[in-house]
């Protein structure tokens, strides 16, 4: 399988290695990948994951359309959507920072999309393609209105048309635009900058934000009493308050 997944610390990589084909996605490397984003979430150890690619053209131009649509590629017949595929709406509890370099193109951008942070090169280049071959953006559609506004979603959705880092970071597509030989360095730095907080405060944070879209804000304020009463009976807050009052850095564990 064209995908390396490596560990360092509590940071965990997952880099999709098919550069000769700018990382296109076949249905193995779909499977794949989110197969390591379910582990990236079962694992006490690993605190963030990031995602990226390999070589310097493409984070990923999106699925391998030869195989993925060709005429009797899946002939499984239908079977009910379930949650189990990046695509699909599958959900990591755990920070995920995607370092884009290249192209980051349809259902690239959707696994872009589900990540939480996303930091570019210089030379990365972001659209959604799909209506050019006949076929929907999908779960990316239903994300990117929420990240980008409906304006600029429905813009890039309907032309197909691809814009740069700078522009990606003018409607906030992107958090940050670097160097292209410094994307992943500053993937990381970012990733230590995340697991330097408290793991259980980090997760339930990220947890109240996403869950906040879909509720009143009355209902928010009730979940995050129960999230934060929680918070409040850990021994990491004990440690928190510890290094605040001691005026030191603070040594969490996972909780």
């Amino acid at each position: 399988m064209a995908i390396r997944f490596e560990r360092d610390g509590h940071v965990a990589t997952l880099t999709l290695d098919r550069p000769e084909k700018l990382n296109a996605m076949d249905r193995e490397m779909y499977a794949g990948i989110s197969e390591r984003l379910r582990e990236i979430d079962a694992d006490d150890e690993i605190w963030v994951g990031i995602v990226t690619g390999a070589g310097e053209r493409a984070f990923t131009a999106g699925a391998d359309l030869v195989s993925m649509h060709a005429p009797g590629a899946d002939d499984s017949g239908w079977r009910p959507v379930r949650a189990d595929r990046f695509d699909l709406g599958l959900e990591v509890a755990k920070p995920l920072i995607a370092a884009v370099n290249g192209y980051c193109l349809a259902g690239g951008l959707e696994l872009a999309l589900v990540c939480d942070i996303r930091i570019a090169s210089e030379t990365a280049q972001f659209g959604t393609p799909e209506v050019k071959w006949n076929l929907l953006h999908g779960y990316g559609a239903q994300l990117l209105p929420g990240i980008v506004g409906m304006s600029n979603a429905l813009y890039l959705l309907l032309t197909g048309r691809f814009i740069d880092a700078r522009e990606a970071l003018r409607i906030g597509l992107v958090q940050e635009v670097v160097p292209a030989d410094g994307v992943l360095a500053r993937a990381r730095e970012v990733a230590e900058q995340i697991c330097a907080n408290a793991p259980m405060a980090v997760r339930m944070t990220k947890e109240l934000a996403l869950r906040s879209r879909d509720i009143t804000v009355a209902d928010g304020v009730r979940y995050y009493q129960a999230l934060q009463r929680q918070v409040e009976a850990s021994q990491d807050l004990v440690e928190g308050t510890a290094a605040f009052a001691e005026k030191r850095k603070p040594s969490f564990k996972n909780r």
